[in-house]
């Protein structure tokens, strides 16, 4: 689960799935900034990591940097409309889709309401006892 976040200053993988793919706290860049979430905490990153982000069929295959941060989270990651203009992309947050043109025609992504909907829940309710 991905969130296409326009207003994020930054690409965002939490801890557990950066963890589940094996990576080792060894490749993490420190980071010298602290991320402000949507939610009002402030978040120090566990450091940086640049990863290639592939479609696997060969249009997009682009370097990513990505801030690596250990909270809770429905989601794997988190990425900002500048990634999706990188790759000449068009995200509908309504119609949950991402559109992007490959070599031969237009490749789509397409997202689950109810999971984004279940998504949704999941980081109001870990809000909600944050500020508890």
């Amino acid at each position: 689960m991905i969130l296409v976040d326009s207003g994020s200053s930054v690409e965002v993988l939490f801890y557990d799935p950066f963890k589940r793919m094996d990576f080792s706290d060894d490749i993490l860049v420190p980071s010298t900034y602290r991320i402000y979430g949507f939610n009002g905490t402030v978040t120090i990153p566990k450091g940086e990591v640049t990863l290639r982000v592939s479609d696997g069929g060969g249009y997009v295959d682009t370097l990513t940097t990505f801030c690596v941060v250990d909270v809770a989270s429905p989601y794997e990651a988190i990425i900002r409309r500048p990634w999706i203009a990188k790759i000449k992309g068009v995200a509908s947050t309504y119609h949950h889709r991402l559109r992007y043109p490959m070599y031969k025609g237009i490749a789509e992504v397409v997202g689950d309401s109810q999971a984004a909907r279940q998504c949704m829940q999941v980081d109001s309710q870990i809000n909600e006892e944050w500020r508890a």
